[in-house]
């Protein structure tokens, strides 16, 4: 009897897990391992030595394994494998001798029960019922598609082997590029004097760039980088075009040619928790600049040295100009130190440069516009969230003010006040700024230019984000008509010259217009790719009457008693006194800052909270889709997206889920293998999918366009304007509001109000109210300072 799969499995488990228990791959990674081990087995492509090269040898080394408990492992391996490939080699031996046997043998009283058989097999086909035509078509399709050799799935199971291995690895949250600036932020600089010789120019042009992984794919190639001083660019491309790669290789210093003398910051998208020190935020940001602090401690160093032996004493409460002028009155007596006033002289003009004297002046506000509370400026970064410590590292990195100033999607972690706030501080930053952003309001506001990373190239259009569609619609339009009056012309000869080809009266003109021909093809246009757009539906589900979500005189609070045991007044609750109610016909933005209880709200509908005092209604049968920003991390990456959504649906059918996924391009093998092997993108995907087989009544969409490519936004907008139910969304995008929103609430001070105006009205509204907090923030710190 031949090996199953599950069988080879459990075999490889048994045999391996005593062997590699002593090393650090635990039982899951160990699991995880077999299952590859099996499948690539279970294909029969490439000899064994291939299958353990692929995919074992590189988690063993990846652990650092002994050469004794490598090569115990490659054996034990080898050997379950050579013995499950001669029991499958006999039994297919056996089944050819069978099925010979049985070639001639005829059973006459099975005819009738055949025919029956037949006939329902084609009415099965005929109307679509039959999973195995399903089966069949899916097969078919994905073997039509794959046009890849066998030697080239080999290698391609063998960088999905080596990717999975360097993911699960991946125990600790180190970030390389953190851990090398020793702060919040990535930042690259020169030491320098400020004296003769520094190189002035800001403006950026570097030709011949390429930029590749590490595995050899390239990104970038012959690509020109153009950055004009004071200007602010939008680099966009699809999930995966390498938009990020190209922050951090400049950043890194890794551009040949690119500017040294510039100081460069690129803050990323996400900050590691443990990349904080017991610092609070005011001086976490303070401490950024980091050459800032470095000349501040060589001045300390040079004054206490010029000090020394003299009757006065440093004074730190002097301005920077003033320390300077004081220790130039002093220059007749210290002649033997003119070196190290020189050097000093240096350091002051480089900090009167860098805004030393109003530092916590700038600080102050910055963090005040980011929405932290005079209570949070002082706080220690450690009790904050992910979120807000992404705020820290944003703060941070406008505080240095670099030349070239990097930011890596800074608005997913912003409220939308914050969000007004750091649009209008960008338009008047005084350096170069490249930003990556998928929110189009945010790059139409802050942006001058758009750089767009697409076939390993980058094109540069000027303006802002409205201004590139259309110029690039336009291109491309004239791209079409370019090629198309190629095309129609050489269609037009190729007609005459088959025509008269055997024409001997003609020859003359057929040699000419084949020449022509052939001048055409070497001076042709490219073929102008159009691409894809990508399109999903949430099916409508069965009506409800109402009510189908009514929330009355709703009072919340996460912490209801005070320290000394009595209850917080109802007036100092986060939701007090909500009047909210909700039908298949709303579609309703909840806004306001972060902290103010929007997501709270939602899990009270979502009855994941009780109220403390009021009453929420229901409808007893309604179906609530939930999506938010991190809804593609909720998934069990080590499965499958069709066991993840089997997992999820229990009741449904495998090949259902299967034809389900198809329609959310997730086929063929992406559907079977382990979701980390997915991109982002097509991980939103299966998010989408999850979302939508589940047909809800009411969709609650908490910043669910964070993360997501601009053409993943544009299919989810479509498919909410054509869902057919209530709509609950919180988000800071303009843009997805006011295309999936008729109506905008904000929860403010612990109330829930409807806002009289259009989006426009509450953004200045907002503004206003930011610059207020701005100023008392700032006030405040002259207050304490005197």
């Amino acid at each position: 009897m031949r090996v199953t799969q599950a069988d080879l499995h459990e075999q490889l488990l048994a045999a391996l897990q005593p062997i590699l228990s002593s090393t650090d791959l635990d039982d899951e990674t160990i699991d995880y391992i077999c299952g590859m081990l099996t499948s690539q087995a279970d294909e029969d492509s490439g000899s064994i030595d291939d299958i353990i090269e692929d995919v074992l040898r590189p988690f063993l080394e990846s652990v650092q394994c002994s050469d004794e408990v490598s090569e115990q492992a490659e054996q034990v391996v080898s050997d379950i494998l050579r013995v499950e490939t001669s029991t499958a080699t006999t039994f297919a031996a056996q089944e050819g001798a069978a099925r010979k046997l049985l070639q001639g043998v005829v059973n006459m009283s099975s005819n009738l029960e055949v025919n029956d058989e037949n006939e329902a097999k084609q009415l099965a086909s005929l109307w679509g019922t039959d999973t195995g035509v399903k089966a069949m078509a899916n097969t078919l399709i994905d073997a039509q598609n794959d046009k890849s050799s066998a030697r080239d799935k080999r290698k391609s199971r063998k960088a999905e082997a080596e990717f999975a291995r360097k993911l699960l690895q991946s125990k600790k949250d180190v970030d390389p590029d953190q851990e090398l600036s020793g702060g919040l932020v990535k930042m690259s600089y020169v030491a320098r004097s400020g004296g003769a010789g520094v190189d002035k120019k800001r403006d950026v042009l570097v030709r011949n760039v390429t930029i590749s992984l590490p595995n050899g794919t390239a990104l970038l190639e012959n690509g020109e980088l153009k950055f004009a001083y004071q200007r602010r660019y939008g680099l966009i491309g699809e999930n995966g075009t390498g938009k990020s790669t190209l922050l951090k290789a400049i950043s890194g210093q890794e551009i040949e040619g690119f500017p040294t003398h510039l100081r460069v910051l690129h803050v990323r998208q996400e900050v590691p928790s443990h990349f904080t020190k017991d610092l609070t935020v005011m001086d976490a940001v303070l401490q950024a600049d980091t050459e800032r602090m470095e000349l501040i401690a060589a001045e300390k160093a040079i004054v206490a040295k010029l000090e020394e032996g003299m009757d006065g004493v440093v004074d730190e409460a002097l301005s920077v100009e003033e320390k300077r002028k004081r220790l130039l009155a002093k220059k007749d007596d210290m002649k033997q130190l003119d070196a190290d006033l020189k050097k000093l002289d240096d350091i002051y003009s480089r900090l009167q440069l860098l805004g030393s004297d109003n530092a916590d002046a700038r600080a102050a506000m910055i963090l005040a516009g980011l929405q932290f509370s005079p209570e949070m400026q002082h706080a220690l970064i450690s009790s904050l969230s992910g979120g807000w410590k992404m705020r820290v590292a944003l703060a941070a990195a406008l505080f240095v003010e670099p030349e070239i100033c990097m930011l890596d999607e800074p608005s997913n972690h912003l409220d939308l006040e914050a969000v007004i706030w750091l649009e209008e501080y960008l338009t008047t930053y005084k350096h170069t700024l490249i930003v990556v952003s998928h929110d189009r309001g945010f790059l139409n506001e802050v942006c001058t230019d758009i750089m767009e990373l697409k076939h390993r190239k980058i094109t540069y259009y000027r303006g802002n984000f409205s201004n590139y569609v259309k110029l690039r619609d336009e291109a491309i339009r004239n791209a079409m008509r370019v090629y198309e009056a190629y095309h129609s012309k050489r269609e037009h000869m190729m007609d005459f010259i088959t025509k008269f080809r055997a024409n001997a009266k003609r020859a003359t003109m057929v040699q000419s217009r084949i020449k022509a021909v052939e001048k055409m093809d070497a001076e042709a246009p490219e073929a102008v790719e159009v691409d894809q757009v990508w399109r999903f539906a949430i099916p409508n589900s069965e009506p409800l009457g109402p009510p189908i979500i009514a929330i009355n005189d709703v009072y919340f609070d996460y912490k209801p008693t005070l320290p000394d045991g009595s209850r917080k007044p109802e007036d100092q609750f986060l939701l007090q006194k909500v009047n909210f109610g909700v039908d298949l016909t709303s579609k309703i933005a909840l806004l306001g800052r972060n902290g103010q209880g929007k997501t709270t709200l939602l899990n009270l509908v979502m009855g994941r909270l009780k109220p403390m005092k009021g009453s929420i209604s229901i409808n007893g049968v309604l179906r609530i889709g939930h999506f938010t920003q991190h809804s593609a991390d909720n998934f069990n990456l080590k499965l499958s997206a069709l066991e993840n959504l089997l997992n999820q649906f229990e009741e449904a059918e495998d090949q259902e889920m299967r034809s389900f996924l198809g329609r959310f391009q997730i086929q063929g093998n992406d559907a079977l293998k382990p979701m980390m092997l997915l991109s982002g993108g097509q991980k939103s995907r299966v998010a989408f999918a999850a979302l939508a087989f589940k047909k809800p009544h009411v969709l609650i969409i908490d910043e669910g366009s964070n993360h997501l490519s601009m053409e993943a936004v544009d299919a989810l907008v479509e498919a909410m304007q054509d869902f057919k139910g209530g709509i609950m969304v919180v988000s800071h995008d303009e843009y997805f509001v006011s295309k999936t929103c008729t109506e905008l609430w904000v929860v403010d001070e612990g109330h829930v109000s409807r806002v009289r105006g259009s989006f426009q009205d509450y953004k200045e509204k907002t503004s206003v109210d930011t610059q207020k907090r701005v100023e008392e923030s700032i006030k405040r710190l002259n207050a304490a300072n005197n």
